[in-house]
């Protein structure tokens, strides 16, 4: 079977030019990789491609779930909607498919053609995995071997403006997705050696082993996500970004490289009380040195770290006219070795016990730019603090845990552009903060395949519990789960209930911490995606001086309640328990069984708190509602929608 390129002669916009574009890239600096680039793009093309069709299902984007013709076969029979199939127009053709007898199968009727997505499994809030999608006309079946050919033929121009754009977007995602698992598949063969020597058998037994060399198993975890964020079928765009650029910087390159420094004068920068070189001292010397050495006074100058991406790309055309003045001064010298955490933009310095830093790269990432607003920058320590002062309230949370964000400076300027992109942030490191029987794994990465066992690496946990409770799979995932959820859940609802904070607890910006198979430490971080609900805050006491315009600070409930919702329970939960059900077969039902078990239990133990009890009734309503919103990554996409957009999914605790 063909795909439906293939077919129109190549009218259709799929990722062939760009694919051409990368294998040039590695016959000049890799050739040695390029047989498997071309072994791999089939597997890069159709990863971007099942998570675009799971999207456009699982949002049901111009009603393509629920206007959809279930197709399935049963007994031998073809069924559409469960009736006899017909057999006029495209449905002649679906009998010349080998259809399963399972799973089942959505058909989206188009003018002359129809989209048929098989359906592997179905999961809560409307998530569906798919496989490949097959277009049918009259006369001839297809395969659709790309997100882009996808987009043509199920999205009309008129219809959705940004859709060529979108094409362009998903078309660099899946050339950096199969140029990704080109240097994945090396580097997986040369741990999987390593790990056969050293007699292990899991990643988890790997970097216990290796810890002892100076080696760092969060950063090891954190650079394991090969195929991005599990929901967004932009996972892997990086516009702008040479190929070069791609393997020097993106974190699953595993590449070290230097962060570079500016110096800029004190009256052009807005800062927290403490700054990058509070934190940085004996390389701001440096700095500093540099600065003198150059003729300048390094009195009336702040040290900057900017990505080096940024300072090689950016800053020299956004900040001409502020260099030439010598209100940024470039210093080529002093720079920090730094490796990439599972965001490109947060670098980790190779320097022991140094924090994490923040930075801002002006380039569209998934679906957004990744500069970084003055609003998040001075917010930083502002947000740390109240936590501070929220968790000396509740003193039974002491196994979760934030990555305070101490430090943020911003370039002052009424161009946005200029004010959003020479700014910083200083967040506390993981590995100071574990134990040395304790391991740290950065939450995206439970979903990622182990380059030890070839299994999930949460597999490879629960595997742990279970030898550690003498458990069989199905027992060990319920009791590893609810001890999971006793332990984090409480946190986030409390937060939300009593306080209004709700944080962005998705997978990307939690790292759970285990010993032995055992959650026993939580740390969460990444304040710039909260929402703060004011009013319950100034119901507790407390009043954040947080910056005018902050996104973060809402006045809206429904703010709060969406963010927490989407993030802790759509996409932490809901990715977990979908990858436990897979561990051990238990019906899904009993995970969120367990979710609701909890929400309970937190519910009733704030409920006897006067104050807030008619907020717990307002959560509790909330939390258990049919249907909630799930946020639109997709047609965000195709609108160009400069907010967020969310449609409505069942919800498993109702």
């Amino acid at each position: 079977m063909t795909s439906v390129t293939e077919h129109f002669n190549g009218t259709i916009p799929g990722p062939m030019l760009e694919e051409e574009r990368c294998i040039r890239f590695l016959e000049s600096e890799h050739p040695g990789l390029v047989t498997r680039f071309l072994e791999k793009r089939e597997e890069g093309r159709k990863g971007i491609l099942n998570k675009l069709a799971d999207s456009v299902l699982r949002e049901n984007i111009d009603g393509h779930y629920v206007q959809s013709h279930t197709v399935e076969k049963k007994n031998g029979i073809t069924l559409v909607d469960g009736h006899p199939m017909p057999w006029s127009g495209i449905y002649k053709n679906l009998s010349t498919l080998l259809l399963k007898e399972y799973p089942t199968y959505k058909l989206v009727l188009k003018p002359g053609y129809g989209i048929l997505f098989p359906i592997k499994k179905e999961s809560a809030f409307q998530l569906v995995e798919t496989g490949a999608p097959l277009w049918i006309g009259e006369s001839d079946v297809w395969e659709i071997s790309s997100a882009a050919e996808l987009v043509y033929w199920l999205f009309r121009t008129e219809d959705y403006k940004n859709r060529d754009k979108f094409i362009e977007e998903l078309n660099n995602g899946t050339v950096n997705l199969t140029l990704a698992y080109s240097f994945h598949e090396e580097w997986k063969e040369n741990i999987q050696r390593e790990a056969e020597q050293i007699g292990v058998r899991n990643s988890l037994d790997y970097v216990d082993h290796k810890r002892s060399t100076g080696f760092s198993p969060s950063l090891f975890f954190e650079q394991m996500v090969v195929e991005g964020h599990h929901l967004h079928p932009g996972a892997k765009t990086k516009l702008g970004l040479s190929y070069d650029n791609v393997v020097r910087y993106s974190p699953e390159f595993h590449q070290t490289f230097p962060i570079r420094l500016v110096a800029v004068r004190c009256k052009d920068m807005v800062t927290t009380d403490q700054t990058f070189e509070d934190y940085f001292i004996d390389i701001s010397q440096k700095a500093r040195r540099e600065l003198e050495a150059l003729g300048y006074s390094s009195d009336t100058y702040i040290i900057l770290p900017v990505h080096p991406w940024q300072y090689e790309y950016e800053i020299q055309v956004l900040y001409k006219e502020e260099i030439e003045s010598e209100a940024i001064v470039l210093l080529s010298e002093t720079r920090i070795p730094a490796e990439a955490t599972s965001s490109f933009r947060t670098l980790a310095p190779k320097q022991a016990g140094a924090p994490v830093l923040k930075l801002a790269v002006n380039s569209q990432m998934t679906s957004t730019v990744r500069s970084i607003s003055p609003q998040t920058a001075l917010n930083s320590s502002v947000f740390s603090l109240m936590m501070e002062d929220i968790l000396q309230e509740e003193p039974q949370f002491s196994m979760f845990i934030p990555l305070n964000e101490w430090a943020g400076a911003a370039f002052q300027s009424s161009d946005s552009l200029k004010s959003r992109n020479l700014t910083m942030l200083v967040r506390e490191a993981v590995d100071e903060k574990v134990g040395e029987d304790e391991i740290a794994i950065a939450g995206m990465s439970l979903y990622a395949e182990s380059p030890v066992s070839g299994k999930p690496v949460l597999h490879e946990v629960v595997d742990q519990f279970a030898d550690t409770e003498k458990l069989l799979p199905a027992e060990a995932s319920l009791q590893f789960f609810k001890d999971y959820v006793e332990k984090v859940l409480p946190g986030y609802l409390t937060l939300m209930v009593k306080y209004g904070v709700a944080l962005e607890g998705h997978l990307q910006n939690s790292v759970p911490v285990f010993r032995k198979g055992r959650l026993c430490k939580f740390f969460f971080r990444d304040w710039g995606g909260a929402r703060i609900y004011t009013e319950r805050l100034r119901n507790q006491g407390l009043q954040p001086k947080f910056a005018a315009d902050s996104v973060s600070v809402t006045n809206q409930r429904s703010d709060m309640h969406n963010k927490l919702y989407y993030t802790v329970f759509q996409n932490h939960f809901g990715e977990m328990i979908c990858q436990l059900v897979s561990y051990s077969g238990v019906n899904e039902s009993s995970f969120w069984k367990v979710v609701k078990s909890v929400c309970e239990d937190v519910l009733d133990r704030l409920s006897q708190q006067e104050d807030i009890a008619s907020q717990v009734e307002e959560d509790r309503e909330f939390l258990y509602q049919g249907t909630v919103m799930h946020k639109s990554l997709t047609k965000m996409r195709l609108t160009d929608s400069r907010g967020y957009g969310y449609n409505e999914v069942p919800n498993p605790l109702a």
